[in-house]
């Protein structure tokens, strides 16, 4: 169920937001169209969390009935006719599956911090946006999806050639092997989609004809050394995943500091790299510095940059590293330290779910769910906003729990081909 909002006639507001009421810190955005965005809860991919649109009377009908529903978006239409405006009004949507599952791999893309191949999530993602075009009627909003779903696969089509010859000959497990095969048949459709011969997207089929030539594994054991869990004094809306690491460092040099900020594996590309920036916060008030831009040390894999104390104590500050075009404001450090567990625990859940699905076992994520609590200090209550508390994690690790945050592994929610990769490279 999701509300009505209006702003009509407001500069920089949506005419319509539909949104819930719910609290949620693993929310992101995406937009589809120009003015029309939706917002994903991680916690909940089953249904929306908002839906923005600019302008309802000039946005794609046929979009918005993808996004809501055809009854929901006459609803909404009569609600705005002229002097019959409401808001406040609680509506039923519908959303297309399709359509969900591309904005939960865009967050995923966003808020996954683990050692993923971007040229596999990358290709889900084009792939996605092939599958939500053919939802569409003709037009060119479906073509403007299809062309923005070839470029995408065409950049991350030698990243994907290589990883699959790279595996040529192994025996796989069937959910990476079902999730690679959906991938090539997903390149395959897409060069139908374009005129004459491609070679980029040829190659993903020819290195994928070399893997499914190998029997399937009857099942994959991962059950290899975990590796030691980390957290990052980066805020994880204000910077994506996969960017930096561990926490940031404040080294004094006399009247000013060096900010360190390790990098994270591989290292990325200099458009995202070139982007981060750093300001110092003092704590107890909260006043903010004027930022600097970080540099990337690529010899050393830090970012770093030197920034003047300005009078203030090394101890009463903190760094707040941040993409260059986000809008979210500094944080808190009690709400810092929530958005931090919550991707942590997005992060170690997904990987301990994308494990059992190999090996087809509960073994593998009941280990690494033993870990994660052993990483998270005592907190009464969820552990963030639409999470579970420590006490569901330990339920599901000893029998069984309820909690809807453990289906979110489900349906919409399921492994990206990336995440199973990843998996299996640590089998």
């Amino acid at each position: 169920m999701l509300t009505l909002r209006t702003a009509p006639g407001i500069v920089g507001r949506p005419d319509v937001r539909l949104t819930r009421s719910t609290p949620a810190d693993l929310v992101r955005a995406v937009e589809l169209a120009p003015g029309v965005a939706v917002e994903i809860d991680l916690a909940d991919p089953s249904r929306w969390h908002a839906v923005d649109v600019r302008r309802w009377d000039a946005a794609d009908r046929d979009l918005l009935e993808a996004l809501l529903g055809p009854a929901a978006v006459r609803e909404v239409t009569g609600l705005l006719a002229p002097g019959d405006a409401k808001a406040g009004v609680p509506l039923e949507v519908a959303p297309a599956t399709v359509w969900r599952r591309l904005a939960v791999v865009d967050a995923l893309d966003w808020w996954l911090q683990l050692p993923l191949n971007q040229g596999l999530l990358d290709a889900e993602r084009a792939i996605v946006r092939a599958r939500a075009a053919r939802s569409l009627r003709s037009g060119a909003l479906r073509r403007t999806f299809v062309d923005r779903a070839v470029v995408l696969a065409r950049r991350s089509a030698g990243e994907v050639s290589t990883y699959l010859n790279g595996i040529a000959g192994a025996s796989l497990p069937k959910a990476l092997s079902s999730g690679l095969s959906r991938l090539a048949a997903g390149y395959a459709s897409l060069a139908r989609e374009v005129d004459g011969p491609d070679a980029a997207l040829a190659a993903v089929q020819t290195a994928w004809e070399r893997v499914s030539l190998v029997p399937l594994k009857s099942a994959a054991s991962v059950a290899g050394a975990l590796p030691a869990l980390a957290s990052s004094g980066v805020d994880p809306r204000r910077v994506r995943a996969r960017v930096v690491g561990s926490d940031v460092q404040l080294v004094p040099t006399g009247t000013a500091v060096r900010v360190v900020v390790p990098a994270f594996a591989p290292l990325p590309s200099p458009v995202v790299a070139d982007r981060l920036m750093v300001r110092l916060v003092d704590r107890r008030s909260g006043e903010a510095q004027t930022p600097a831009l970080l540099t990337l040390n690529t010899s050393t894999a830090v970012f770093t940059e030197v920034v003047p104390l300005r009078g203030a104590s090394v101890d009463d500050l903190r760094a707040d590293v941040f993409d260059a075009d986000s809008a979210e404001p500094a944080a808190s450090d009690t709400d810092l330290l929530r958005q931090r567990r919550a991707q942590l625990v997005l992060s170690e859940w997904r990987r301990a779910a994308a494990e059992s699905r190999l090996s087809r076992s509960l073994r593998a994520r009941n280990r690494r769910l033993t870990r994660l609590l052993d990483a998270l200090a005592p907190t009464t209550g969820p552990l963030f906003l639409g999470g579970p508390a420590r006490e569901d994690i330990s339920d599901l690790v000893n029998g069984s729990s309820n909690h809807p945050w453990f289906s979110t592994t489900a349906a919409t929610g399921g492994p990206l081909v990336a995440e199973l990769a990843a998996a299996y490279d640590h089998d």
